[in-house]
């Protein structure tokens, strides 16, 4: 979505009268200072946010995801204009600047989490390349993936760069995402990058996690490193849920219900995966697929509305 003045219509335009609108938000920062950082708009800023989280409170009905749950294991209707409001990774721009507002108007909002990032305040393969990629020197870069170099001038140039970068790593399951960004800036000349107090890298921490759990604020999980999920080996699938569920029980006591694919497109995941949540006792999991849920949809393949 664009992030002008329109966006509170636009985003209070998928309220539905027998449909829920689940919206996927990533962060929420002060304000916007990256020439290039952030040009999905992965992280909204707050006066916008602010706008928004009033627009639907005053029109809609906010719901929490575990009353979601209710709904789609029980069929029965969701309340007119029903919305819940999930945030991915676990950005502690989430309990910092985002939690405060919605506090303000009520709204719950459920805040999926990386162990990975948690653990070591870790930045994702897509923002180490980002950080590198607005950095870098001006330069023609060839890559063994695409017929023709690219130019990396000026910020456009480097913003169409990183799209493609986006459509390689997300729809080739050959390629190993942390690896490649680790090539990628090494020749950018910004090798070793894994964490940062930047608030479009910041997490959270588990203390964090633990004392803001409950109330308006619950978690669920979404990986430990943010692979996708439906490219893993059996032992690799295994190994990222494991982990991740171990740490969330042992760091902040937080159960097994709620879960979410990391990216989340249709090919993100799949039926073994979906068996592989419930059997370790995950019962609610959303996908990234755009659109409003009926009632009695299956709990594992909730669509979401991208706020972005």
């Amino acid at each position: 979505m664009i992030h002008d003045e329109s966006l509170p219509d636009r985003v209070a335009e998928h309220l539905s009268d027998d449909r829920l609108a689940i919206f996927l938000v990533h962060g929420v920062i002060p304000r916007q200072v990256h020439p290039v950082r952030n040009y999905t708009g992965k992280h909204l800023e707050a006066d916008l946010f602010a706008k928004v989280i009033a627009r639907l409170a005053r029109k809609g009905h906010a719901l929490s995801m575990d009353e979601i749950l209710a709904h789609c294991e029980s069929g029965t209707p969701f309340p007119p204009r029903a919305f819940a409001m999930t945030f991915d990774d676990g950005f502690e721009n989430n309990l910092s600047v985002a939690a405060p507002i919605m506090a303000d108007h009520k709204v719950r909002s459920m805040i999926y989490i990386t162990s990975g990032f948690i653990e070591e305040n870790g930045m994702s393969w897509i923002d180490r390349i980002e950080y590198a990629v607005e950095d870098a020197p001006i330069q023609d870069l060839a890559v063994d993936w695409a017929p023709r170099p690219f130019r990396l001038g000026d910020a456009a140039s480097r913003i169409e760069f990183l799209r493609a970068v986006r459509k390689h790593v997300k729809n080739d399951p050959k390629v190993a995402p942390n690896a490649f960004a680790d090539v990628l800036c090494a020749r950018l000349g910004k090798p070793g990058r894994l964490s940062s107090q930047d608030p479009l890298d910041l997490k959270l921490s588990w203390n964090q996690v633990r004392d803001a759990g409950g109330g308006l604020m619950t978690f669920g999980g979404h990986s430990h490193t943010h692979p996708i999920l439906s490219f893993l080996s059996p032992s690799e699938l295994a190994f990222e849920l494991d982990t991740s569920l171990a740490l969330m029980k042992d760091k902040s006591g937080i159960g097994p219900v709620h879960y979410s694919y990391p990216e989340g497109l249709a090919h993100c995941f799949s039926d073994e995966v979906i068996a592989q949540l419930k059997a370790r006792g995950v019962r609610c999991c959303p996908t990234a697929i755009d659109g409003l849920n009926p009632p009695g949809t299956d709990p594992f393949l909730l669509r979401r509305v991208m706020v972005a």
